[in-house]
């Protein structure tokens, strides 16, 4: 990030994990496999996730968990979305209980303790069998100035 003071790095230490996990996820494919649509829809799912950034020093490896909540609606061009506090739009196919991102890579743009980057997500699973409990994988970069972080999500929720 340039010519930022070490004050600034510590910023930039959430940053990789706060936007990684600023955007939701959602997703799954027209009636979905086995009827499995009406296990993603429905009530919000409340979700934490511990994301875990790989960044270049000064900043390093970081990780650090986060809730946040979930609605998937029946998609345009998929079985399911999930529309991002940004404004984000992840779009899911579903197949024997697993929605997958379809619609990757998708970039949003957001700016947490001062700090603008962009996160791009590559990958995004998101599996339930039962409609109540959720488990949730990511991959991506979040990007800010010239500092590229790789993260992966791993969690679950419930409802």
């Amino acid at each position: 990030m340039g010519d930022l003071d070490d004050g600034a790095h510590m910023k930039r230490v959430p940053l990789a994990i706060a936007f990684s996990l600023a955007a939701s996820c959602g997703g799954s494919n027209g009636g979905g496999s086995n009827g499995t649509l009406a296990n993603f829809e429905g009530a919000a799912w409340n979700a934490s996730v511990t994301d875990t950034a790989t960044c270049p020093p000064p900043i390093g490896d970081r990780s650090g968990t986060r809730p946040y909540s979930l609605t998937f609606v029946r998609g345009s061009g998929s079985d399911l979305q999930v529309t991002s506090a940004e404004g984000c739009v992840y779009k899911f196919n579903v197949s024997t209980y697993t929605a997958t991102l379809v619609n990757a890579p998708v970039s949003c743009t957001a700016t947490v303790s001062g700090i603008t980057a962009t996160v791009t997500w590559t990958s995004y699973t998101v599996t339930t069998t039962d409609g109540h409990n959720l488990t949730i994988n990511t991959a991506g970069t979040a990007t800010s100035t010239a500092v590229t972080c790789p993260f992966t999500e791993t969690g679950s929720a419930t409802r």
